[in-house]
C-alpha cells in the first residue's frame, strides 16, 4: 500500500459547482482504480492525499500534474503504509471555512498572517496527515 500527499494551486477560485464536478469524477475514477483519499480546498489551494497501489497512485498523480485546473503541483510526502487512513472514501472532501482554518492553525497565531493554512501545514509531514485525518473524522 502506498500514499502520496500533494499540494497545488487552482489558477482561479473554483465555484461550488466546479468542485462538485471534480469530486464526482474523482470518486468514480478512484473507485475504478482502487484509490482512496481526501482532498481539502481553501482559497484556490488544494491538498490531497491518495492511497492505493503505488503504480496507480503515481499514474493518477501524473494525470493531476497535467490537469490545467492545478498549478504549482508539489509532492508533500510519499511512502509505503501499512493500511489506508481513508478506507471508506474514494475521495473524501472538505472545503475549509474560516472556522476550520482557525482550528487547523491553532497554536500558530504568532506566524506571519500572510502565510496560507496550506503553507503552515506543509511545515510538518505529520501535521499535514494528522489534519487530513482529523478533518475526515469530523464529517
Amino acid at each position: 500500500m502506498f500514499e502520496l500527499l500533494y499540494t497545488s494551486v487552482a489558477p482561479q477560485c473554483l465555484s461550488e459547482d466546479e468542485l462538485m464536478d471534480i469530486l464526482l469524477k474523482a470518486r468514480i475514477k478512484n473507485q475504478q482504480l482502487g484509490i482512496t483519499g481526501m482532498m481539502i480546498y481553501h482559497d484556490r489551494e488544494i491538498m490531497q492525499i491518495l492511497e492505493g497501489d503505488e503504480s496507480a497512485v503515481k499514474a493518477l498523480y501524473q494525470t493531476i500534474c497535467e490537469d490545467q485546473r492545478h498549478t504549482r503541483v508539489n509532492i508533500f510526502y510519499e511512502g509505503h503504509i501499512e493500511e489506508r487512513a481513508f478506507p471508506e472514501w474514494s475521495m473524501a472532501f472538505k472545503s475549509l471555512d474560516e472556522a476550520a482554518v482557525k482550528k487547523i492553525t491553532l497554536g500558530y497565531e504568532g506566524l506571519n498572517k500572510k502565510l496560507s493554512p496550506m503553507n503552515m501545514i506543509k511545515k510538518s509531514n505529520n501535521r499535514g496527515k494528522k489534519v487530513l485525518i482529523s478533518l475526515c473524522d469530523n464529517f
